[in-house]
């Protein structure tokens, strides 16, 4: 089975050059850009080498199984088994996400002559581009390789990188091939209301909690009315949440969403009336409820702005990006409103955005005594 011709363009690595892409341009503000410029950008990202790579090393426990066999063998072993390796070792590191890229670099050159091997590793590729760097044009290029070979692309999370390259009608033609949000924690709703289409969002998290899925849909239409500012319509999806019946899912999953609602009740109280210009000088801290356990915070205020934001405690394993992004956003808009929650890791998002709330009105507080 020949290598798909891009690759062998790379010259000696092979592969090299299908994991070292260039740096997708920045997407820290609102961006717009045609299809055209949408298919140019993730064609030129494709086939780009990152300044990172030469200075990033390959390396991994001895004990890991390059073979990498479609169905994992035997119990639980991140020292043994590829993708509980990246799960439980590579995740959660971010100072090792780049290595965790090079690594599966190299195990689509050892399995190039696998078709289905070859297919995980480029969908696996996706996958980190998009939950750990958010690096959108690199994690199309890569499902639609996968595609080609056999693997498969996620609707969901080939619109909402489209959403982030800047086109809304190309993220919509793809969503329409998902008519009601059957995912465990709501992220089709989450990603219509993301887009500003929030009585979309709300018409399918209705359906969703029909379906019987209640305590996930409600918590989730809460939060799109959060993020659109209608905070009593919010508040009451919240107190639905907590008056709900269990429905269908996890039980853990419906413990959580009955907490998330609970934090979000305590948080949201605050949102209109928060003013950072009324908070004195200093450092506030605050926790909330994330999805592995509380999260804490500290947020640091500098002359009526929000100048630091840092978590100092978790205990969450797949927060992706959200330690970061999140706090970004709103220092970037000085203000926990229209924040909304990192994909992949909704529930880090949503604790930090909820502390944040809390730190600050206990800023405010202060300043009244």
């Amino acid at each position: 089975m020949a290598v798909p011709r891009i690759v062998l363009t790379w010259g000696a690595s092979l592969l090299c050059a299908c994991v070292g892409l260039a740096q997708s341009p920045s997407t820290s503000g609102p961006v717009t850009r045609s299809r055209a410029e949408i298919e140019k950008l993730i064609e030129t990202v494709g086939k780009t080498p990152p300044d990172w790579w030469e200075a990033t090393p390959l390396t991994y426990p001895p004990t890991l199984d390059l073979d990498w066999p479609l169905r994992p063998e035997g119990p639980w072993n991140a020292r043994k088994n590829v993708g509980q390796y990246i799960w439980d070792i590579i995740n959660p590191n971010p100072g090792r996400w780049k290595e965790g890229i090079k690594l599966v670099n190299h195990l689509m050159i050892r399995h190039q002559k696998d078709r289905a091997k070859l297919a995980r590793a480029m969908e696996t590729q996706g996958r980190m581009y998009h939950d750990l760097v958010e690096d959108w044009a690199r994690a199309v290029f890569w499902w639609r390789m996968s595609e080609r070979y056999g693997g498969w692309a996620d609707p969901l999370s080939l619109a909402h990188c489209y959403w982030k390259l800047g086109s809304k009608d190309m993220a919509v033609e793809v969503l329409a091939q998902l008519p009601y949000d059957d995912t465990r924690h709501g992220m089709l709703i989450k990603l219509w209301a993301d887009m500003g289409e929030f009585d979309k969002a709300l018409a399918l998290a209705e359906r969703k909690a029909a379906d019987g899925m209640p305590t996930i849909a409600y918590l989730v239409a809460g939060d799109t009315c959060r993020l659109a500012g209608r905070y009593a319509e919010a508040l009451a999806y919240y107190r639905k949440v907590l008056g709900a019946p269990s429905g269908f899912g996890r039980e853990g999953d419906i413990q959580k969403d009955r907490e998330r609602a609970q934090a979000s009740l305590e948080a949201i109280q605050w949102f209109d009336t928060l003013d950072v210009a009324r908070v004195p000088d200093g450092k506030y801290t605050a926790s909330s409820i994330a999805y592995a356990g509380p999260l804490h915070v500290e947020v640091a205020v500098r002359g009526g702005r929000i100048e630091a934001i840092r978590v100092t405690k978790h205990e969450e394993k797949q927060f992706y990006s959200a330690l970061t992004d999140t706090p970004n956003q709103i220092i970037r808009k000085q203000s926990v409103q229209g924040v909304d929650a990192v994909t992949g890791a909704t529930m880090t998002a949503e604790a930090i955005l909820n502390a944040t709330a809390k730190a600050l009105a206990a800023g405010m507080a202060k300043a009244k005594k």
